[in-house]
């Protein structure tokens, strides 16, 4: 008998102080297992992985276990939106549908590691990227931070790692149209006790620093705003952390405006290290990997970010709109001109390194022509898992299900028999194979009663 992949309870759904037990058995969809074993450890590279050398050499054509974490990265960022509450019915509106041991229970039946636990969530006001009604009242779920524990998963990433997970918004059309496109300093100083060191000239997207730094007194969940959550975590991590034997790393993923949030907080999150007085600490290195990631701030903001070390390596699909804004006019790619207009309040520059997938060379996704097709992550990892190199054509590695594509989507080609927006429904028949696969396996039907037949 098959066993159900999918089996998401459409009733009551646990968050922070609300948890339901899973029924014994049941299965839910995070990933197929159907993962191929690589060539290599993690751990004899993880240093290059993570950029210390700006990934020389591991790009064209791209290293499979660079591949494989970046992926990794990105399936931390997509149980953002798995796991997010979109429900206006629903009394968790807004909030995680799980506790964050419930969370990191499903972080190990991903593709994120075996052994990450979840340690904070992370709220914010969305309001000005258009979430309204309830959010603008509560504030919404829009990430989490995570830690390595196990030993053994340890030995084999070669370090230590804390995540910070950010979530984009349920629609990037909405943010686009409410973009302030007006540069904003950063704040130099949060409190008393945490402290970074801007610079005055760096500048940031208005709309996105609103939403890292704003508070509500009248929220439960936005008293405290994005960034002091993080910044707050972080410091308590590194502080429990800085004396082991271990090495350490910080790294940042997010897809959309979760790739704008990733790269502002890891900014703040390395220069409040650098000013640690602990050398391990100041040396721990940062990094970004984010998935259609808008241009967050100006050409000093870019300069600065390399300047202290904060590696950012950004996936781009060819045809996604939303990596060309804000900045449509004035930005990094017009050279000396850009750099002439930098002073310009609309001049805005990429921050780091750019893979440029392509979507249309999967011979597995139908002909598109819908800018939020090319925009989802669920094809971001799709399009990168087939990725080899500029110029070269599609292979996949089998690092993903093609059959995620469709979770939220009708994409894939028909002859793969997977069903269309498959998540969260209950089942609807997505089933797991014994070699790990998921296929469309429909139910036989009950036969009816004798009295009805």
């Amino acid at each position: 008998m098959a066993m159900p992949l999918l089996a998401i309870s459409e009733g009551k759904e646990d968050c922070e102080d609300h948890v339901s037990a899973s029924r014994e058995g049941e299965r839910k969809i995070m990933s197929s297992s159907r993962v191929p074993q690589l060539e290599g450890v993690v751990g004899d590279m993880w240093r290059d992985i993570q950029g210390a050398k700006h990934w020389k050499g591991l790009l064209d054509p791209i290293h499979p276990l660079l591949k494989a974490e970046v992926m990794r990265y990105g399936d931390f960022a997509q149980q953002c939106y798995d796991w997010f509450d979109n429900s206006q019915s629903s009394k968790y509106y807004t909030n995680c549908k799980r506790s964050k041991s419930s969370l990191t229970h499903r972080l190990r039946l991903g593709q994120c590691g075996g052994s990450y636990q979840v340690t904070k969530y992370i709220y914010a006001n969305t309001r000005v990227f258009g979430e309204e009604d309830k959010m603008t009242e509560m504030g919404a779920w829009i990430g989490f931070i995570a830690v390595c524990k196990d030993a053994e998963e340890i030995r084999k990433l070669g370090r230590r790692d804390i995540v910070v997970a950010w979530r984009g918004t349920e629609t990037p059309q909405e943010w686009i149209q409410n973009l302030r496109d007006i540069l904003v300093p950063i704040p130099g100083r949060l409190s008393h006790n945490i402290q970074t060191n801007s610079r005055p000239n760096v500048r940031i997207e208005k709309g996105f620093m609103s939403c890292y730094t704003s508070i509500d007194e009248d929220s439960v969940r936005c008293r405290a705003s994005a960034r002091e959550i993080v910044m707050a975590e972080i410091t308590r991590l590194l502080e429990e952390h800085k004396d082991e034997e271990n090495d350490l790393s910080i790294t940042f993923t997010g897809h959309s405006l979760g790739g704008a949030l990733a790269t502002i907080s890891a900014y703040d999150i390395k220069q409040m290290c650098m000013l640690s007085d602990n050398e391990n600490t100041r040396n721990v290195p940062v990094t970004v990997f984010s998935f259609a990631s808008p241009r967050v701030g100006n050409m000093w903001f870019a300069q600065h970010m390399e300047e202290i070390g904060v590696k950012v390596l950004r996936v781009v699909n060819r045809n996604d709109l939303v990596p060309n804004v804000p900045g449509v006019f004035v930005n990094e790619n017009m050279g000396r001109l850009a750099k002439i207009l930098c002073w310009l309040p609309w001049t805005y520059f990429h921050v780091g390194v750019q893979i440029t997938v392509d979507s249309n060379r999967s011979p597995l996704l139908k002909e598109t022509h819908n800018p939020a097709d090319f925009h989802s992550l669920e094809v971001y990892l799709h399009s990168l898992d087939g990725f080899q190199g500029n110029n070269r054509p599609f292979k996949s590695l089998g690092l993903r299900d093609p059959a995620m594509v469709n979770k939220s989507s009708d994409l894939l080609i028909e002859d793969l028999q997977v069903p269309s927006h498959w998540w969260p429904r209950r089942n609807k028949e997505i089933v797991k194979r014994i070699d790990g696969a998921l296929v469309y396996s429909p139910a036989t039907p009950t036969p009816p009663p004798p009295f009805l037949a």
